[in-house]
């Protein structure tokens, strides 16, 4: 399996999730264009998985649908985004959480994170051919949930507390420890979780100016000891369950 970042953080959030040929798309925060050239086949791409409403997530779902794509999200997502349009004429596939969707030869289990939009998901997507298994979430400030037998978590870190705690407003910094991923909060969620399987953890969502991305790399990976590494634009990641 391959990842790759084509975007990252508030400028706009997509990461390509390929095995073979086959891609899910991750967030739709980037141009179509943007996205094309890291897709191994553009005809198998399966899905695309809307976490939330918000643009540096949903921006261009709708080139996403005018290209045939499947594009996955939730009731309140939909309806937060149709909000801002006089005409819907793209229909998005309507997902629940703990409800399992096959796509290709992926399938994928959406299940609640805490963020401030309608209906926000993250997605536990199952490889089937070889069994692997990858867990998605950002943009929420805790994980609900432990998920065991997870291969490859692909998981937010924005903000490390003492940096925002110095540095930011009162309004922002209660917005942000109420809807964003601290790197506290991730080693505590990780903690939580069985992570005998896991193989690889890649941070996605790292604040611009929030954010130590080799502090926060450095403390997963010590904390855990599994091969932890930052997501940037224009980066990829190699995903194998036996990496050294």
């Amino acid at each position: 399996m391959f990842l790759f970042t084509v975007g990252t953080g508030s400028s706009g959030n997509c990461y390509v999730l390929s095995a073979g040929d086959e891609s899910i798309i991750l967030d739709a925060g980037k141009a179509v264009r943007e996205v094309m050239p890291h897709v191994p086949d553009f005809r198998k791409i399966s899905g695309c998985l809307i976490g939330h409403e918000h643009k540096d997530h949903a921006a261009a779902w709708e080139d996403f649908c005018l290209r045939g794509i499947p594009v996955i999200m939730s009731r309140g997502t939909y309806d937060a985004l149709s909000d801002r349009r006089a005409l819907n004429f793209f229909q998005p596939m309507i997902v629940r959480a703990g409800k399992r969707l096959p796509l290709g030869n992926f399938t994928v289990l959406p299940f609640e994170v805490q963020h401030d939009a309608a209906e926000p998901l993250g997605y536990l997507i199952k490889y089937e051919p070889t069994g692997e298994t990858i867990l998605y979430a950002t943009d929420t400030y805790y994980l609900r949930y432990t998920f065991p037998g997870i291969n490859y978590w692909i998981v937010e870190c924005n903000y490390c507390e003492e940096m925002i705690d110095e540095e930011t407003d009162a309004v922002l910094r209660n917005r942000l420890k109420e809807s964003h991923m601290s790197l506290r909060r991730l080693v505590d969620a990780l903690a939580a979780n069985d992570l005998t399987e896991t193989a690889k953890i890649v941070l996605v969502h790292l604040s611009d100016s929030r954010s130590n991305e080799k502090r926060m790399v450095s403390k997963i990976q010590d904390t855990f000891g599994i091969d932890t590494e930052a997501a940037a634009a224009g980066v990829g990641f190699r995903l194998d369950r036996t990496p050294f």
